[in-house]
């Protein structure tokens, strides 16, 4: 009788020491963020909003590039059969050159502003998402008792039991399918 309670008490120690050991593997969880971004409604939702705003500011720096590119193809044209000596004898032409060059480096402060400007449209409309995925993260967390969440980039092997990425995606489509993204206007320098 003694080695019969023994034994039950063994099992049970082990069995114990096993259900800890799962418990303790599902502490920590891992999620794939950029995977949820490309992959739920929201995000897709966003890429395209942002492509589309892409595509607005790049109409507008092309409008301008191509009017400087002609202005260079005729001056080009113009001084091209020209020896240094007539070149220098014309400062019509050198004013022209010199105007040309501050315009285009106008224009290149110009799309660097308007890529600044679609970087702060990105992070405004992430933001939006992010604290959505936060307050999701932090339910699948409590539901699992979970005590640390990592970005799967972070990770070089995790078993695919904690791999919440599909659970926050799915709960991520159910609650937000779209977010509002408008084009952010940064104040001019």
């Amino acid at each position: 009788m003694f080695i019969r309670h023994t034994l039950r008490a063994a099992i049970f120690f082990f069995t114990a020491l096993i259900l800890a050991g799962a418990a303790s593997a599902q502490s920590i969880l891992v999620v794939d963020q950029a995977r949820v971004l490309r992959d739920s409604n929201v995000g897709k939702h966003v890429q395209n909003q942002l492509q589309s705003i892409g595509a607005q500011m790049d109409s507008e720096v092309k409008s301008t590039g191509g009017n400087l590119k002609s202005e260079y193809e005729s001056l080009k044209a113009t001084t091209q059969s020209m020896t240094p000596e007539q070149r220098r004898g014309r400062p019509d032409l050198e004013q022209r050159a010199v105007e040309l060059q501050k315009k285009m480096q106008n224009a290149q402060a110009e799309m660097s502003y308007k890529q600044r400007e679609l970087v702060a449209t990105e992070q405004k409309a992430l933001g939006k998402v992010n604290e959505k995925l936060a307050k999701i993260l932090e339910k699948i967390v409590a539901e699992r008792g979970a005590q640390l969440v990592v970005d799967r980039s972070m990770v070089i092997y995790g078993a695919p039991a904690i791999d919440i990425t599909d659970d926050v995606i799915s709960r991520l489509n159910s609650e937000m399918r779209t977010v509002s993204v408008t084009r952010e206007r940064l104040p001019r320098r």
